[in-house]
């Protein structure tokens, strides 16, 4: 039987591959890495992924070949693919919209996020990104205005997906009135026994 290690900060891909796997009832080994001391840059972590980037997925398998897992998006899909497949939709069609959603969550929307973060010593240019992932989350919460979810009445891993940028933006979106459908949908995943217990760990909040 396999063994998991997985390295991981307070941040918002970090929360969206601990979600995965407390949905998939992996039982990991739990290593936080704190990023504002560069502990991701350490030699020993290097030898683990020399990208240095959280978080990582570290399969040990009983032939030997370990997978090194990277890129929060993968490990969504490995281990709920492998574990939760209920959580795409049967349907072809619905199948595809779905999986838009969750490119557009990690490959959009959060990029925009962390850009946003790190441009935070140049107001204008934070701005502006800001208006743009604004723009493009709104853009993709629209369904949420006739269905509970994302992709229809139930929960799917492009609600997960989703999940790590607006709570970690919720201070501000707590504030703004266009936003209260969104903030429904955040407490409502929030209350999910999953979801609750990846916050504990691995879960961040920018405040305003």
């Amino acid at each position: 039987m396999s063994s998991f290690d997985f390295y991981f900060a307070r941040s918002g891909n970090s929360l969206r591959a601990a979600i995965a796997l407390e949905l998939a009832e992996v039982p990991v080994r739990r290593h936080l890495l704190d990023l504002s001391t560069a502990e991701h840059n350490n030699d020993w972590f290097k030898k683990i992924t020399p990208a240095g980037h959280v978080p990582v997925l570290h399969i040990h398998q009983k032939d030997g070949r370990d997978l090194v897992l990277t890129q929060s998006g993968a490990i969504m899909d490995h281990v709920l693919g492998e574990r939760r497949p209920e959580l795409w939709p049967e349907n072809t069609l619905d199948r595809a919209n779905c999986t838009a959603m969750v490119h557009n969550a990690i490959s959009d929307i959060a990029v925009q996020n962390t850009l946003a973060r790190y441009l935070a010593h140049e107001p204008n240019a934070a701005n502006l990104v800001l208006e743009r992932m604004w723009t493009s989350l709104y853009a993709a919460f629209g369904p949420l205005q006739n269905a509970p979810y994302l992709c229809g009445d139930t929960p799917t891993i492009a609600d997960f997906a989703h999940f790590p940028v607006v709570y970690m933006r919720a201070p501000h979106l707590r504030s703004i009135p266009r936003a209260a459908h969104v903030i429904k949908w955040l407490d409502r995943m929030a209350q999910t026994d999953p979801v609750a217990t990846a916050i504990e760990y691995a879960g961040v909040q920018i405040k305003g």
